[in-house]
C-alpha cells in the first residue's frame, strides 16, 4: 500500500512538472518576453514616437550624405 502511494505521488509530481513546462507563459521565445516587459512600462505612443524619430534621422542622414557626397571619377 505504501509503495503504491509513493508511485502515485511520483506520477503526480511528474505530471505537474510537465504541465508547468507546457503552460508556462514565460516559456515563449526571448523576443516576446522582452517585448512584453517593454509593453508593460512604455506606452504605444512612445514606441511609435521613437520609431518615427529614428526613421526620420535615417532618411535625413541618407539625404545629407547624398547631397554632400562627391562623385568618384
Amino acid at each position: 500500500m505504501n509503495q503504491e502511494g509513493r508511485q502515485a505521488r511520483a506520477r503526480m509530481e511528474t505530471a505537474k512538472t510537465e504541465s508547468e513546462k507546457k503552460f508556462n507563459p514565460d516559456a515563449g521565445p526571448r523576443r516576446y518576453r522582452l517585448y512584453d516587459k517593454i509593453k508593460e512600462n512604455v506606452s504605444l505612443r512612445t514606441i511609435d514616437t521613437i520609431i518615427i524619430v529614428t526613421s526620420l534621422l535615417i532618411v535625413g542622414l541618407l539625404v545629407y550624405g547624398i547631397v554632400t557626397g562627391t562623385p568618384q571619377q
